[in-house]
């Protein structure tokens, strides 16, 4: 008798053949979101810039978006006022609904892969998308790529949860679906899943989840184009790379894009812990005080704010950018703009990406250091055009420790793959100079700091190092309070210190517990009560605790399991608990790599 075919066991059972399959439902899935995202974001943005601010916004030409002239003159008032409103829709969705939606979306999705078993609530997604339409439409200054990158990561997670799949499994379904949303949202399957494998990390790749990030990100690509069309987003006229002079002033570009990348990061994570978070107001305020401060750049240069890519496109095209002729000081003061423009956005808790800003401050200082070549040495630069699309994917290069996936994207965003020599040259100056920083907060360096990859470390030394080894007597103590210290306190000596997750001690010097201010809620709702209520009130009295005896493998899977980004250490010599200090992840790998270093060295 034939066996039947047991189509049931081919999705039940996790191992790489399902995996694969999950990634192709988890693309077209994707894909389908992608759509749907993108038509309510042109819906959205026809009302409010078009309709009612009367203001021509341009679009690149592979988005196939052809609006009429508006009726009158532009309505500046409306162009300042719409970013308040979108701040104020959006920072209510975000902060009341889902807070980890706030900002980029790919420090989400990088978060959740290294810090979270690859879990993702289920309602991200969906407070994610319409957070950044209501962003986008109104004019703040971000990209689409956080929210598909967030439905499709959403996607992958979800599905391995339903299914319960490991960590491990769990944690590629979610890169196959950020690829498949990236690979969707920007028409460009390889750069889409190069993206989601190498933004993970300042130094390496995810390349165990490369071949579903590809499967997730083609099928999601086909998907959306076969609604929306099969064309590059950007119209571009080949140009062969013919000049080894040139390469010389890609260089110059290449050191540019650097020093403002470092300018942008500063600005877009100074601006968030030096300004909008000290503000004195109601956090739901934040988001339209940045708004308004949007607004009125806007007022004056409307091409600072939304996504801005249309204004790329008339770049690249050698047209006007929005009426005026593309000088040295318009480019670079457009540069400028932007940067200021998407860090008053993402920092007060507006909702978007940060790829579609980055590629417009690349182009404008690609196109101003090409026009300022071209004016010195017209026969040694006799075209501006690939200088804009060449400071394209330097600058995302080096603000996000990416050089492999921000060239490709750019030359599927364009089709300008002759343009591969120079834009391997820059990017890789980008990045060599700016490898100190990133604008994804949740980056790690390589795969030793990632929680992801405990079990790739050698048991046979991480069971004969214990914690006392680590801290050599000498313990953190930095993120320690009294279990008495009313909230408001508690508050602000975690905003003093830079942390989130706080050790408790009681009065004998024991431990007392952990708190995770990330998980208390809305803390505005206290009111005057804030001051009431104490650290103990909101413990977690669960919280696991180390002893200086216990080994490193015994601590990796109790940071593995949990999401405290920190572990008490304590004495229980005497019977009690008493308080020795706290010790982090990133403690125990960096100790482990340097024995590790000295054993493949022969150091005793």
């Amino acid at each position: 008798m034939a066996k039947r075919f047991d189509f049931r066991g081919i999705f039940s059972n996790v191992n790489t053949r399902t995996i694969y399959l999950y990634s192709i439902l988890i693309g077209l899935l994707a894909g389908l979101g992608a759509v749907l995202f993108d038509e309510l974001l042109r819906q959205a943005t026809h009302l409010t810039m078009h309709v009612w601010a009367q203001l021509p916004v341009p679009h690149p030409s592979g988005e196939g978006v052809a609006e009429a002239a508006p009726l009158g003159p532009t309505r500046r008032w409306v162009v300042v006022l719409l970013p308040v409103l979108g701040g104020l829709v959006s920072g209510l969705l975000v902060k009341t609904f889902a807070p980890e939606a706030e900002g980029t979306g790919t420090d989400g999705y990088i978060d959740a892969f290294h810090n979270k078993g690859g879990v993702m609530r289920s309602r991200v997604p969906l407070v994610k998308s319409l957070a950044t339409i209501a962003t986008l439409a109104s004019g703040g200054s971000a990209g689409k790529e956080g929210p598909t990158a967030q439905i499709g990561a959403g996607i992958g997670s979800a599905i391995g949860r339903v299914i319960r799949m490991g960590a491990r499994a769990r944690r590629t379904l979610m890169v196959a679906g950020a690829a498949a949303g990236l690979g969707a949202i920007f028409r460009a399957p390889l750069g889409g899943a190069l993206t989601a494998v190498e933004v993970l990390y300042k130094e390496d790749l995810e390349t165990d989840a490369l071949t579903p990030a590809v499967l997730g990100s083609v099928t999601a690509y086909t998907v959306f184009c076969s609604i929306r069309g099969f064309s590059h987003v950007f119209e571009f006229e080949p140009l062969v790379f013919r000049s080894p002079i040139e390469l010389v002033f890609y260089a110059v570009l290449g050191l540019v894009c650097s020093g403002a990348g470092y300018l942008y990061i500063r600005f877009l994570h100074g601006s968030k812990s030096v300004f909008f978070d000290r503000l004195p107001v109601n956090r739901y305020l934040v988001p339209p005080i940045g708004g308004l401060l949007v607004g009125v750049i806007g007022y004056f240069h409307p091409a600072a704010i939304g996504q801005g890519l249309g204004y790329v496109q008339q770049l690249i095209l050698g047209q006007p950018i929005a009426g005026l002729p593309p000088t040295i000081g318009l480019l670079a003061g457009l540069a400028v703009l932007k940067i200021a423009t998407t860090s008053f956005t993402i920092s007060s808790g507006g909702s978007g990406g940060v790829f579609a800003p980055s590629l417009f401050i690349g182009a404008m200082l690609g196109g101003s250091v090409g026009t300022l070549g071209h004016e010195l040495f017209p026969a040694l630069v006799p075209r501006v055009e690939p200088y804009v699309v060449v400071g394209m994917g330097a600058f995302f290069a080096g603000v996000a420790n990416a050089p492999i996936a921000s060239l490709l994207m750019v030359c599927e965003l364009t089709g300008a793959y002759e343009l591969l020599p120079p834009l391997m040259l820059v990017a890789t100056i980008a990045l060599v100079t700016s490898r100190r920083w990133s604008i994804y907060r949740s980056q790690v360096d390589n795969k030793f700091f990632s929680r992801a990859h405990l079990w790739e470390m050698n048991p046979n030394v991480l069971k004969r190092m214990t914690i006392g080894d680590v801290a050599q007597g000498v313990y953190a103590r930095h993120a320690i309070v009294f279990n008495d210290t009313p909230l408001r306190q508690l508050e602000a000596r975690a905003q003093e210190i830079g942390e989130t997750d706080l050790v408790l001690v009681d009065a004998k010097g024991e431990l007392a517990g952990l708190v995770a201010l990330a998980d208390l809620g809305d803390r505005e709702e206290l009111g005057d009560l804030g001051s009431l209520v104490l650290a103990h009130d909101v413990v977690n009295r669960r919280a696991v605790h180390l002893s200086p005896e216990d080994n490193l493998i015994h601590a990796l899977e109790l940071f593995g399991d949990r999401e405290f980004d920190k572990i008490p250490i304590v004495d229980t010599s005497a019977g009690g608990r008493r308080l020795l200090g706290h010790i982090q992840y990133g403690d125990i790998v960096g100790f482990y790599k340097r024995e590790h270093a000295q054993g493949a060295h022969g150091v005793p």
